[in-house]
């Protein structure tokens, strides 16, 4: 089904004349005020330059598309996890159109930020009908409350894997962090440099991997300011501290001079060959692929998350990934530009444009027919991201309560900028007989559940 637009002079001011309450009335006046002129847009792309890059281009195609308008999109630089926070800490600059996380969707159902599309069939027929019908039913659930459908998805590869560089690792070491580690150290000191991993740190996203992996799990509600979490308990016989405490030990251990926790973004200036530390390993999503591939060529390889061990428990257990989608938002409160806001958001998430999204992005698509005609087996990427949502993943759903905390606590427990010291250690640091202080552990962990629970 292909959404059709209705954009007559007379449909317009029959449909404004009936006004009507809520979305709709909205609608209307953003359907008469779009009408000539130009017309302005501000779109948040996502962080890296591929992405800025790929809506740039089909923002071109657009207009193209579209003769009959004369449209300015402003594209800007917004991580997709960071939307929600972004959005309701100043509405009034908030984008026209966002692509965001599923994650962050929820949260922005609830304040009335995000547009639901079935009003919107008015003035595009089948719209709603067209997005439903044409994306995996899985995405379309990520987006769908109370019988409505709040979003446009984008791409199925919201998710993360493990990077290495296979000149200087082999595929055998990639199995758990210890032997990761391992084979850094020992490529470190055949090539005589400073290789390091990478773990992405200031962040929940990743650090709720790593607990999942063991069973544990966080829930927030949509428009709670509290999140459940069991991070400082017992799970399955297997205590937070323990887990956590694993963390530490790899970030502070034997391997200290071979880890590195930083941003991402900070992550993604540090595998270049030039680079004195240079990672040749690190934890990351799809989106980056392109990045990793010009630094290490035909050497980029990708595999599923490495496994730890919890000494007390006497078990591994593997890391998990958060498996998800990316999708268009449009702003309910932009009426001026919300029609053709949404006419950008069908455009963009269209056959066309998702194939175009996996060629330069190595983002799956959610679009079924485009999903069907691409290959993920010739991307090393999107193919290893397969393979981990196939051994472990879980669907993130927490509300904006659940980041700072668990930031925080990311950063406490696995910060290693080769060299730095963590308070949770009584004594061995850098070294296999390293001893951690369990109790600090436990104190920054109930901390962290604490603030996520109010108390």
């Amino acid at each position: 089904m292909k959404a059709k637009y209705l954009m007559s002079a007379l449909s317009l001011i029959a449909l404004v004349s009936c006004g009507g309450g809520g979305e709709s009335s909205q609608a209307s006046s953003s359907a008469a005020s779009s009408a000539g002129g130009v017309t302005n847009i501000t779109v948040w792309a996502g962080e890296t330059e591929d992405s800025l890059a790929y809506v740039n281009e089909v923002a071109e195609a657009f207009k193209k598309a579209h003769p009959e308008k004369e449209y300015n999109f402003t594209v800007k630089a917004v991580s997709e996890s960071s939307v929600s926070g972004d959005w309701a800490a100043d509405p009034s600059q908030a984008a026209d159109f966002a692509i965001a996380a599923d994650d962050q969707i929820p949260a922005m159902i609830k304040s009335n930020l995000i547009q639901s599309l079935e009003p919107l069939d008015r003035y595009i027929e089948g719209l709603s009908d067209t997005i439903k019908t044409r994306n995996s039913k899985e995405s379309i659930d990520m987006v769908t409350s109370e019988g409505k459908t709040y979003g446009f998805p984008v791409s199925a590869s919201n998710g993360y894997i493990l990077y290495y560089n296979s000149k200087y690792i082999n595929k055998e070491d990639t199995t758990s962090f210890s032997s990761l580690l391992a084979a850094v150290k020992r490529a470190s000191e055949q090539y005589g440099k400073n290789f390091r991993f990478g773990f992405p740190h200031h962040s929940g996203w990743y650090l709720d991997g790593w607990f999942r992996g063991a069973g544990f799990s966080v829930l927030g509600e949509a428009g709670s300011t509290t999140v459940q979490c069991d991070w400082n308990k017992e799970v399955n016989g297997v205590k937070g501290v323990d887990v956590a405490s694993s963390l530490v030990k790899l970030a502070h251990g034997e391997y200290k001079n071979q880890w590195t926790s930083q941003t991402q973004a900070l992550l993604m200036t540090q595998i270049d060959d030039a680079q004195p530390n240079q990672i040749i390993a690190t934890i990351n999503g799809t989106w980056n692929y392109k990045r990793i591939k010009a630094a290490w060529g035909d050497n980029t390889a990708a595999t599923v998350l490495p496994s730890y061990h919890v000494d007390e428990a006497s078990k591994d257990f593997s890391m998990q990934s958060v498996k998800g989608f990316k999708i268009g938002i449009v702003n309910a409160k932009r009426a001026k530009t919300l029609i053709d806001s949404a006419k950008f958001a069908e455009f963009l998430t269209n056959y066309d444009n998702q194939i175009l999204r996996f060629n330069s992005l190595s983002e799956a698509p959610t679009n079924t027919e485009a999903a069907s005609k691409v290959d993920t087996t010739t991307n090393p990427a999107v193919k290893a991201l397969d393979e981990q949502w196939a051994k472990g993943a879980f669907t993130e759903k927490v509300n904006e309560a659940f980041w700072n905390p668990s930031n925080g606590l990311s950063d406490q427990l696995c910060a290693g900028s080769a060299g730095a010291s963590a308070s949770f250690i009584t004594s061995g640091e850098g070294t296999a007989d390293i001893v951690i202080d369990k109790a600090a552990v436990q104190a920054a962990l109930d901390a962290c559940v604490n603030a996520l629970s109010g108390n």
